[in-house]
Formats: C-alpha cells, sequence, structure tokens
C-alpha cells in the first residue's frame, strides 16, 4: 500500500503512522535536505615525504650490514680463541712432555734431572735400581778397610747394560770427603734380574759418616779423585 503524505504534516521528531491495511504501526519523520558542498582538489598522490622504495632498501641495506658487522665480529672472536689455543696448546705442550717422559728428556738434556730432583721426582733412566747396599768396616794386615756391597736390578721392560757405579763418601755435615768409579763389569740384565756388587776402599777419611752411589756420568768414568 502507498501513501503520499505532505512533509508539513509531519512534527519535527517525526509522528506514527499506522497502515489502514495490514495494521502495522511505524514512526515516519520530515525529510531532511542534505546541500551538497563544494570538494578540494585532493593530490592524486599523497607526498608522505619519503620515497617507500628507497625506505624499504635502505632498511633491508641496514640489517644486512648489521649481519655482515656480527659475523665479522664472531670471526675475529673465533681467531682469537683458536690463537689462543695454539698459544696454550705451544706452551703446555712441552710440559705434558716433560712430565709424561721424564727418562727420555732426562736422556736428552741431563742438566734437567736437578729440575725434577727440585719438584721431588726420582728419574730412573738406567731402569736399574740398587738394593740392599751395606757398609762393613774392616782391618785388613793393620789398615782400615771399607767394603761396599749391594745388588743391581733391571726393573724396565728390556735388557740393560749395567753402567759404572760411582761411590761417594759424606760426612756428618753432608760434605762429599772421597769418591771413586768402579766398572760392573756384568753382563747386561734381562727384565726382572738382578746381580750383586763388592767395591773396598782402603783407608777411607776417620770423617766419613755415609755413603752415596749412583750411576757414573760418562766425565766421571775413570776418576778416583780424593777430596780432603
Amino acid at each position: 500500500m502507498r501513501y503520499d503524505l505532505p512533509a508539513q504534516h509531519f512534527a519535527a521528531d517525526g509522528a506514527m503512522i499506522r497502515c489502514a491495511q495490514c495494521g502495522h504501526s511505524w514512526l515516519e519523520g520530515r525529510a531532511i535536505e542534505i546541500a551538497a558542498t563544494p570538494t578540494r582538489n585532493l593530490p592524486a598522490i599523497i607526498d608522505h615525504g619519503f620515497e617507500p622504495d628507497h625506505e624499504v632498501r635502505r632498511l633491508i641495506e641496514a640489517s644486512r650490514q648489521a649481519q655482515d658487522n656480527f659475523a665479522a665480529k664472531r670471526a675475529a672472536r673465533r681467531r682469537r680463541v683458536l690463537h689462543w689455543g695454539i698459544f696454550a696448546a705451544a706452551t703446555l705442550a712441552p710440559l705434558v712432555v716433560a712430565a709424561a717422559l721424564p727418562e727420555q728428556i732426562v736422556r736428552i738434556a741431563p742438566a734437567t734431572i736437578a729440575v725434577y730432583e727440585a719438584m721431588g721426582r726420582d728419574i730412573n733412566i738406567y731402569g736399574l735400581d740398587l738394593r740392599r747396599v751395606e757398609m762393613q768396616h774392616m782391618i785388613v794386615e793393620g789398615a782400615r778397610v771399607l767394603a761396599v756391597k749391594g745388588e743391581i736390578a733391571n726393573i724396565s721392560g728390556s735388557d740393560r747394560k749395567i753402567p759404572s757405579l760411582r761411590f761417594g763418601l759424606r760426612d756428618a755435615s753432608g760434605i762429599e770427603v772421597y769418591q771413586w768409579v768402579v766398572d760392573a763389569a756384568a753382563r747386561p740384565l734381562r727384565p726382572g734380574e738382578s746381580t750383586s756388587f763388592v767395591s773396598r776402599v782402603a783407608s777411607p777419611p776417620e770423617t766419613a759418616r755415609t755413603i752415596e752411589i749412583r750411576f757414573a756420568h760418562a766425565d766421571e768414568i775413570g776418576s778416583n779423585a780424593r777430596h780432603d
């Protein structure tokens, strides 16, 4: 159903209308005229103050530069760690070798035995051990005689030639007052074997109290010097 009602029949806030045919009611208001306002001429492209493509490229370049700087710093750090590792290895390697192979080190540089002794390590480069050492004082035809005897044992895992023995007598203060060198004149000992030795000295110094026995160095062989 269509109704044509003049606008002046409606109040400003509208009026209730009821359909005479179906009985439906609704609120009907006065039509409002909207005046058209002139539009401004807007630019076809809005200027943001920067070019989008240029800004994207700048961000990408900054990200790439940051990654390059990080990679360079990481590489430099790895080089420093590697260099320090090489330095530490080069510094510690001789100490490790010296601790693991003392006998070989002393053979190459005999003077290093003093270093090992200062560290409390008794380095046996011969693979031989002196055992059951005894001293006996005797009178033979009116003269005093000192007899020294003991055993030499092979404690290594291979045959060992017995070097010359060096004997040294020391007084009560530990000063050596007499020394002599003796060739054991024994065949090489097999692993676990042992042999005995005896050496005698006529008229030893009366101040002698103790004896030191060791294997002679090359420059001591043939020397039987007496120290007064």
